[in-house]
């Protein structure tokens, strides 16, 4: 007799790669319900109506959702956008989420946990739903999508210590939030990170290796897909892809700009910035800022560039490396991402420490020194994002949730 298929409640306010994971467990029959804040059917009418603007695209493009049925998708858009338009307003961003992810999660009905045979939620959001879980008999599986929160405290002190005009990029965790992820972490059944990276900071901070599962993310193989040769007569180009914060390393990497002042050279800055971050980026030669852009530029705007450079103090997988190793764009990526993960350092991209100066440096000049070898580089870094796909990614779920 064929097993039954065990189905999932899936469950988070926002975004992230929530929404991969559900496409992935419907793919599967594996999705009982997903819960959400603010999603679009793709295959929905008035969706594709809707997305003939490039003005609504470009703001709600990231609430799309493709290949999850109709009666499978559960929303609370109205708490969804009262929390958007509280940040807008200049409401404290930390404040205004966690009030709406405890709503969100007191608010999922008793007979929806009931359905399902298991129930996955998110960090910083399932506090309640894990205590509900528990009370139901029901297994509870946590996605941690960034590294523990204690160690996220403690690198955003010594970062702003480093770096004190830079401190409003690097607001720490809310008190609160600290022992709420830590009862996440106590109640769930089993934990998924992304990056060893991620799996290393929650063992450093007591979580028990037996929960944690290690699945990374995947990358759109056909979206982000590699040039054909290098681009003769432009300047070298690195790219930093990503919100222009502290946390990124962003300043370092600034100083180490200013450091090289390269001829023929580019660095550009993708990702969004406030007011203050932004009137502390200097005016220096061959530096670009681009500001936001809408996620379907940033294949060719990746393709357009030579080498990503991405110093992060603090990830919990850093899908921009993936993303540009996918372009055919090699990735200097710290040790406090999924870089140590993917890249294999010299030959299909470089790892530094996270903060080391000097070691950005180096890999920077040497890139500019040998732009061939770099596009080789590029070459073998697409040939190792091949094995990252979602399809991978939710296969590996579909196991996760068998053994559960």
């Amino acid at each position: 007799m064929q097993a039954v298929s065990k189905k999932a409640l899936l469950a988070h306010p926002g975004t992230q790669h929530a929404f991969q994971l559900a496409r992935q467990l419907a793919k599967r029959d594996l999705l009982d319900s997903f819960w959400t804040g603010l999603a679009a059917r793709e295959e929905a009418w008035w969706a594709r109506w809707l997305m003939k603007s490039s003005a609504i695209r470009e703001r709600l493009g990231n609430r799309l959702l493709a290949g999850v049925p109709r009666e499978s998708l559960r929303l609370q858009p109205w708490r969804e956008l009262a929390a958007l338009w509280a940040v807008r307003r200049g409401k404290p961003a930390l404040e205004i989420f966690l009030a709406r992810n405890a709503r969100f999660q007191a608010k999922l009905p008793t007979w929806a946990l009931r359905a399902a045979d298991a129930v996955i939620g998110f960090d910083t959001s399932s506090w309640i739903l894990a205590d509900r879980c528990r009370d139901l008999g029901k297994p509870f599986i946590l996605d941690q999508s960034i590294a523990h929160p204690l160690w996220k405290k403690q690198t955003f002190e010594a970062v702003a210590a480093r770096y004190p005009d830079w401190r409003e990029s690097v607001a720490p965790p809310l008190p609160e939030m600290l022992a709420r992820e830590q009862k996440e972490h106590e109640l769930a059944t089993a934990i998924v990170v992304a990056s060893s990276f991620t799996k290393r900071s929650l063992l450093a901070l007591g979580v028990p290796e037996a929960k944690i599962i290690v699945n990374p993310y995947g990358v759109d193989l056909d979206a982000f897909a590699p040039r054909s040769s290098p681009e003769g007569g432009q300047p070298f180009r690195f790219l930093f892809l990503g919100s222009l914060t502290a946390r990124k390393g962003l300043p370092l990497l600034l100083d180490v700009w200013r450091k090289l002042a390269p001829r023929r050279a580019e660095l550009w800055l993708v990702g969004p910035a406030t007011p203050t971050i932004r009137g502390l980026i200097p005016d220096l030669p061959g530096l670009r800022v681009l500001g936001k852009r809408p996620h379907r530029d940033l294949p060719d705007i990746i393709r357009n560039c030579d080498v990503l450079a991405f110093p992060s103090y603090f990830e919990g997988f850093g899908l921009v490396a993936l993303e540009a190793m996918a372009c055919g764009v090699p990735a200097i990526a710290s040790d406090a991402t999924a870089g140590p993960d993917l890249i294999e350092d010299g030959r299909d991209g470089w790892l530094m420490a996270a903060g080391d100066a000097a070691r950005l440096q180096a890999v920077m000049e040497a890139a500019l020194a040998r732009p061939d070898q770099v596009f080789e580089m590029g070459r073998l870094a697409r040939r190792k994002a091949e094995a990252y796909t979602w399809d991978a990614y939710g296969a590996r779920w579909q196991a996760l949730l068998e053994a559960v």
